[in-house]
């Protein structure tokens, strides 16, 4: 439903072929997924938490500072990362809005670029498929520890 209001405000802009076509698109669908996200996130943070801190003399932004976005922190880092992974494995609208070579996505790249006809280059592939996800990798094992101490934190709150 997105794609074609999407792609006639790029055309009007005048942002074809250009990652900032992207930047103003990737919004439209990751926002609704990272609120959702949250929404779930934040109805577990148990709002007797905020309402002693409150009782304790912190104000409504002290509270929500010390009490709420350290308790929902392993959250955010949830959402950014899966937002990441989300944009980092979109292909319909990169495909689309870049139809140079060298302005293209890996995602997009990778299968238009690699594949010739009925000419795999199975070596490049395996190492564009693998260039992404290492970062990938490296955000999950660095914010294990956060994410495993959030979710089971709430069993001793």
């Amino acid at each position: 439903m997105l794609f074609l209001p999407l792609s006639r405000v790029i055309s009007q802009l005048g942002l074809q072929d250009s990652l900032y076509s992207l930047m103003l698109v990737y919004p439209s669908f990751t926002v609704p997924f990272a609120t959702w996200l949250m929404m779930g996130f934040f109805k577990t943070i148990p709002r007797d938490l905020e309402d002693a801190a409150l009782i304790d003399g912190c104000s409504r932004l002290a509270a929500l500072r010390r009490i709420v976005f350290p308790i929902s922190l392993p959250g955010i880092l949830t959402v950014v990362i899966f937002t990441f992974s989300l944009v980092m494995n979109e292909f319909v609208y990169a495909v689309t809005f870049i139809s140079s070579s060298h302005q293209r996505t890996l995602s997009a790249g990778v299968p238009t670029d690699l594949i010739r006809g009925d000419l795999f280059q199975w070596g490049a592939i395996a190492a564009a498929v693998l260039i992404p996800s290492i970062p990938l990798a490296l955000l999950y094992n660095l914010f294990l520890n956060r994410f495993i101490a959030g979710f089971t934190g709430g069993a001793f709150r």
